[in-house]
């Protein structure tokens, strides 16, 4: 009897991780604090005692950082976007220790350790002078399992982009990343954008350009692309002969 309530139980659980992902992923390119809190709610109930789905922590992580990142772009509040931010990664670590060998983990403390660094870039940028930056480490191990992985190659062109030269930073690296994330995510702009942007920083606006454009046809509504474009527009107003 016991064996068939837990045959009947399983299911149910991976219908249930599958409902709160969907959620999560809508949530990431539209952010609806609703429907991560809903997802929320699925996942810490499904995802309960020793036979509970291998990923759950992997999607706990998710929706914790889609609720900081609510927090602090669309409704600013400091305290709580801290708050999702140490669930995320005490999340995230809980799932990289259960499942060490997939790369949507690493990935995942990427994106976080990333975040830490952006908050706190000079404590950060000397701990990963002394002993190596969290945010490459993880990126790499993501590329060690799947070396086709985009979302890693992104996250370390954005790296090297962020990063002073001086400290470590190297734009034409980044760039290397960022085509090679374009290549492998081809439907996805921000690669496109991310090249942009590393170009207009060097003054090549041609090259700066040409990029941008290919990203917004892609998707032309697309948010980064769009706050590039203004950025992009003024340079360009700025780098024309007076008459």
């Amino acid at each position: 009897m016991l064996i068939v309530i837990l045959a009947t139980a399983l299911p149910a659980a991976a219908d249930d991780i599958a409902r709160a992902a969907a959620l999560i992923e809508a949530a990431e390119q539209k952010p609806d604090l609703q429907a991560l809190t809903e997802a929320e709610k699925i996942l810490t109930s499904a995802c309960q005692g020793p036979r509970r789905n291998p990923s759950c922590e992997y999607w706990l992580a998710r929706d914790y950082l889609a609720q900081h990142n609510y927090y602090t772009q669309v409704k600013s509040d400091k305290k709580r976007a801290e708050e999702t931010l140490d669930l995320a990664e005490n999340m995230a670590r809980q799932a990289s220790a259960r499942r060490p060998n997939d790369a949507r983990v690493h990935v995942l403390l990427g994106k976080i350790f990333q975040l830490r660094l952006a908050q706190s870039p000079v404590s950060g940028i000397t701990r990963a002078l002394i002993s190596g930056s969290p945010v490459t480490k993880e990126y790499e191990r993501a590329l060690e399992i799947e070396p086709t992985n985009g979302e890693a190659m992104l996250g370390l062109g954005i790296y090297y982009q962020f990063v002073p030269i001086a400290l470590g930073g190297d734009p034409h690296r980044a760039r290397k990343y960022f085509k090679d994330a374009a290549k492998q995510m081809p439907t996805n702009p921000e690669p496109l954008v991310w090249l942009s942007i590393s170009y207009r920083e060097e003054g090549r606006l041609d090259d700066a350009r040409l990029f941008l454009d290919r990203a917004l046809g892609l998707d032309p509504d697309n948010p980064f692309a769009l706050a590039e474009d203004q950025r992009m527009r003024a340079a360009e107003q700025a780098a024309r002969p007076a008459p």
